[in-house]
């Protein structure tokens, strides 16, 4: 079996008793049931029994611990083995799931109720099982989600609190919870996380924790960390498995093949590929956008044209009117080639509706616009039967990892338009919860061009396959 977190605290004994063995065989049935085909690694049941230990009196060893890996390894499975382990473990006990967003507590807690509801002998043992209430057993305990607010938490007799994305939460969310436990034995509080940055305090507190923990200066706080020996990533494939298999035990495992999980890492920026993927904490703050010796390896061959088929248009103009711009995009097998077609000092609304009537004469897929600053201008094409799109803020988000994840793979392929050479060096992302978007008050330019450029390489390459909905 493998389980190598780099820093842990150890068992007390090679042969140590938990208190989920009894419960584990179920909860893995339930699971394989409710979601065919998935089978927890062997880490997944170590770490779980480890954070379940129990002292030679039989109670829970842990008061609080801090479990911390890279993303997609599986904490959601965890957290929800846990939460029925917490419903069922003794009778009146009340178990509390937070998340920093109400969306990720709905996740934990919407897999938990399905895995109960697919096991008739999991199910008898509940009194109530309610989309929105909270799970009930028969004997009066009860799993409940909560918002990521101190004031809600504050006097709630807790026995078990379980903390997902604890580099989003604040200090004092965990502090309430603790409040919660109280001096009462066998009550225990669990953070499981990714690596955050240097706002994030919660996580600060307990990776200090977990250091004097390890250190043996802390005897009842359990602390299993996965992350990189190094906060880099290097060109060569071989020492990039390296660092990542040291950050994901799924990795380790075997579960994850080494060679598609660098293909996925190479596509993202390399700030997200140190938090995200190798587990170690970054310096926030705004970052560029696209790296100008990337943007220039995917410019087209000198005289290479863009390529016939469906295209895609959008336009985008500045706060203040001064500027606005158009691009196209294609989508021809797995590239994307785009280009500007238009840059236009102090345009009007008017002037945009001629030039999108322009547009028409190519028989474009579609036009898109960004749904807030030009929303005036998408109700005007719609009423003269142009197809018309808008983009949400949570499209450009999507939009923005597309279109970085495109020319890190070099299956983007651009112009070389001057004016997007000046732009996109000066373009920032801002981290939007676990993604990311340009920012256009952040950016040191104004950057309608690669805003143009952005939506309409998405629109290329997702109105391909989907219907117009998706906007």
């Amino acid at each position: 079996m493998t389980f190598a977190p780099t820093r842990y605290t150890p068992p007390l004994t090679d042969d140590f008793e938990c208190d989920i063995d009894w419960l584990m065989p179920v909860i893995e049935l339930a699971w394989s049931v409710a979601t065919p085909g998935f089978k927890f690694d062997d880490w997944q049941v170590e770490l779980l029994r480890r954070v379940t230990e129990l002292l030679p009196s039989g109670e829970l060893r842990w008061r609080s611990c801090c479990i911390s890996m890279a993303r997609q390894n599986g904490k959601s499975e965890i957290v929800g083995a846990l939460g029925i382990w917490a419903l069922l473990r003794k009778p009146g006990a009340y178990s509390v799931g937070v998340a920093s967003t109400a969306e990720q507590a709905r996740l934990v807690y919407d897999r938990v109720q399905r895995v109960i509801a697919s096991n008739p002998a999991l199910e008898r043992r509940m009194s109530k099982l309610t989309e929105t209430r909270g799970i009930k057993t028969l004997d009066g305990s009860r799993y409940e989600i909560k918002a990521s607010n101190a004031n809600t938490l504050q006097g709630i007799p807790v026995s078990v609190g379980i903390v997902d994305e604890v580099h989003l939460v604040e200090a004092k969310v965990w502090d309430a919870l603790a409040s919660g436990t109280g001096a009462r034995p066998d009550t225990l509080l669990v953070g499981i996380t990714t690596a955050g940055d240097e706002n994030s305090e919660l996580l600060t507190r307990l990776y200090a924790n977990a250091d004097k923990a390890i250190a043996g200066e802390l005897d009842r706080f359990g602390a299993w960390i996965w992350e990189s020996s190094e906060a880099i990533v290097p060109d060569d494939d071989d020492e990039l498995i390296g660092l990542l298999m040291e950050a994901n035990p799924a990795l380790q495992s075997g579960r994850i093949d080494p060679k598609l999980l660098v293909g996925d890492v190479r596509a993202l920026p390399k700030d997200d590929i140190i938090r995200y993927r190798l587990n170690r904490f970054i310096q926030s703050g705004t970052k560029t956008f696209i790296p100008a010796e990337l943007w220039q390896k995917c410019e087209r061959p000198f005289g290479a044209e863009l390529p016939q088929g469906e295209y895609v248009f959008a336009i985008d103009r500045t706060p203040d009117w001064a500027h606005a711009t158009v691009a196209v995009s294609v989508k021809v097998d797995d590239v994307i080639y785009t280009e500007l077609v238009a840059s236009i000092n102090k345009p009007s609304l008017e002037q945009l509706i001629f030039i999108c009537g322009q547009i028409m004469a190519h028989n474009p897929r579609a036009i898109i616009v960004d749904g807030y600053t030009l929303r005036d201008l998408h109700k005007e094409l719609k009423a003269r039967g142009y197809p018309a799109e808008t983009a949400t803020l949570g499209d450009i988000v999507n939009a923005s990892s597309l279109f970085y994840a495109r020319l890190a793979r070099k299956t983007l392929q651009h112009g070389g338009d001057p004016l997007l050479s000046i732009q996109i060096p000066r373009t920032v992302r801002k981290m939007v919860g676990e993604g990311f978007r340009v920012s256009r008050r952040d950016s040191a330019v104004e950057i309608d061009a690669v805003m143009a450029t952005l939506l309409s390489t998405f629109g290329a390459d997702t109105l391909r396959e989907q219907s117009l909905q998706v906007f």
